[in-house]
């Protein structure tokens, strides 16, 4: 067999469930628009892009709100939903670990596991639930010629019952208001995808 035609087999893989794991960011723990106490922000030229995003907004132009997971992991999805609400952001513009981190808030209540010890015992990332119903959703996206983000944000508001914590869901709430929302992996997919075989379907989709 030439070397190109081999592939990785990922039958050896292992998962595990989410619902026994330590979770540092959890839906008691986030922070809460006009509720969470906080230092005012002081950083230069913070006030000038919130007059700018205002005044595109107030011209009509679109907002695109890029963003990594550490909006997620720092407790400030509310605040990003709050002005998905107000009308003030038109899209968003993530990367693969924001729609995981995200995900897992909405079905688990929590997500960003303790990385160190991940890491040591193999578990980072490897989570059965987050895999196979982020595939579950990649899938059917895939045949109804659904974007990655759209596909998640309707394969939660399909299934209620798993996702009690949808409310404080960037993608759910994305769905439900309208708004278009890109998720962009790198160049690896993590572990996850590749055990339950859907990702490849999306890439570049």
């Amino acid at each position: 067999m030439l070397r190109r035609q081999m592939q990785l087999d990922f039958s050896g893989i292992k998962t595990y469930s989410a619902e026994d794991r330590h979770n540092l960011v959890t839906i008691d723990n986030m922070m809460t628009p006009g509720v969470t106490p906080h230092e005012e922000y002081k950083y230069e030229g913070f006030d000038e892009l919130v007059e700018r995003i205002v005044k595109a907004r107030k011209n009509g132009h679109p907002v695109i709100w890029s963003m990594g997971a550490h909006v997620v992991k720092n407790r400030l999805s509310r605040y990003v939903i709050e002005l998905m609400k107000m009308g003030v952001i038109t899209h968003i513009a993530a990367n693969g670990a924001t729609s995981i981190h995200d995900f897992e808030l909405a079905y688990l209540g929590g997500t960003s596991e303790d990385v160190p010890t991940a890491i040591e015992d193999g578990s980072f990332g490897m989570w059965e639930q987050t895999g196979a119903w982020m595939n579950e959703a990649i899938k059917r996206g895939a045949e109804l010629d659904l974007g990655y983000g759209e596909a998640l944000g309707e394969y939660i508001d399909m299934h209620h019952e798993k996702f009690p914590n949808r409310e404080d869901c960037i993608l759910w709430n994305a769905y439900k208001l309208d708004l278009s929302h890109s998720a962009r992996h790198g160049y690896h997919p993590p572990a996850p995808h590749l055990r339950h075989g859907g990702y490849r379907q999306m890439l570049g989709h």
